[in-house]
């Protein structure tokens, strides 16, 4: 079986710029969308954001599967998870709730909407989608189809490390594609429709250790750009999978950017990237619905910088200190279960501790 070394994603700034072309799309529809631009040309705006979110499902998904590769434990994965993704959108949406903050909608609308108690609280544990309570938070729509993913990932990774192959999970997204289309008519963003799209991510793990990297860096770029331009021609959840599978399959082929202004101004926007994509409705609320009277280059740069500070604040005061401390409770866990590990009762009412030399798994 072929070696496979735990990817630095600083090393990486391809899926830097992936992150930041995902979430620059959602952006950049939810502000048109309050502009009241509803299609240009033949590009129906609503489905912008969507393909953002197809590919941070890939580029997720890809992370996700090397961070198992450096520490294979499923409580540690699990732990600093929840710490990664609950306490920032718990803040956000708490504010949102607390200031009545409007959400957009696909109409360009914005409103504040809560339908009760289990309304908010299904929306602070991200389970929104499996009681349909609504989200309180438009963009929150795809927290739980994430947190959802997260349970699954350690299973797909411990399957895949007794064989390491492509064939399975390409015989497993071919099968929940076909059933996506013939059991699912509706056009919503559920967890079911959505596996394909994280598939292609982990099928983008295991090709990263087969394929060389040959095509040049320049076309990267182009590749998404193509990708866009081709999903947008016949938008559709169920042909999503196509995007994500092209992408998923492109990625190992490509060198890395060299540019250093991209990679500077990509690795920028992915770090703080989760920060936008919670706050951008605000800052659009704020330069679209309140400063509507101001002409449109002041109301832009409002919302730029109204995305870009909170982000930044959140980040530094709340997201990284926390993403710390899971990381330190994960380990704290751990050590106390390999203590565990080494205590074995022998008779009732005694107690051993069995000291063993370390032993290096084996794949």
């Amino acid at each position: 079986m072929q070696n496979r070394l735990p990817r630095d994603t600083n090393e990486m700034p391809n899926l830097d710029l992936l992150r930041s072309i995902a979430v620059l799309l959602v952006v950049v529809e939810h502000t048109l969308l309050a502009m009241q631009i509803f299609q240009i040309g033949y590009w129906q705006i609503r489905w912008l954001g969507v393909v953002g979110v197809f590919m941070f499902f890939v580029h997720t998904s890809l992370v996700l599967m090397w961070s198992l590769d450096r520490k294979p434990d499923a409580l540690d994965f699990y732990i600093r998870r929840a710490f990664r993704i609950y306490p920032l959108a718990v803040v956000v949406l708490l504010i949102t709730i607390a200031f009545r903050i409007p959400t957009l909608k696909v109409n360009g609308a914005s409103i504040f909407q809560v339908s009760g108690p289990g309304n908010i609280f299904s929306n602070l544990l991200l389970v929104q989608n499996l009681v349909w309570r609504g989200n309180i938070l438009g963009v929150m729509w795809t927290l739980p189809l994430e947190v959802q993913m997260y349970l699954l990932l350690p299973f797909l990774y411990f399957f895949l490390r007794k064989k390491f192959d492509a064939w399975p999970i390409l015989m497993l997204l071919m099968v929940t594609t076909m059933y996506d289309r013939v059991a699912f008519s509706s056009q919503d963003g559920t967890f079911a429709i959505c596996i394909p799209y994280f598939l292609c991510g982990v099928l983008a793990y295991v090709l990263f250790t087969k394929l060389q990297p040959r095509l040049p860096s320049f076309l990267f770029p182009i590749l998404v750009a193509a990708l866009l331009a081709g999903f947008m021609l016949r938008p559709s959840w169920k042909t999503g999978w196509a995007l994500t599978f092209v992408l998923g399959v492109a990625l190992p082929l490509f060198r890395q950017i060299r540019a250093k202004w991209l990679i500077r101004s990509s690795h920028e926007v992915a770090k703080y990237s989760y920060g936008i994509y919670l706050v951008h409705s605000w800052a659009i609320t704020l330069g679209v619905v309140y400063l509507h009277h101001f002409n449109l280059g002041v109301r832009i740069a409002a919302i730029a910088v109204c995305t870009a500070f909170p982000a930044v604040v959140l980040y530094h005061g709340l997201e990284r200190p926390l993403i710390r401390m899971g990381a330190k409770l994960a380990a704290r866990v751990a050590a106390r279960a390999k203590v565990s590990e080494m205590v074995t009762p022998t008779v009732p009412g005694a107690v051993a501790l069995e000291i063993s030399c370390p032993t290096t798994a084996q794949d």
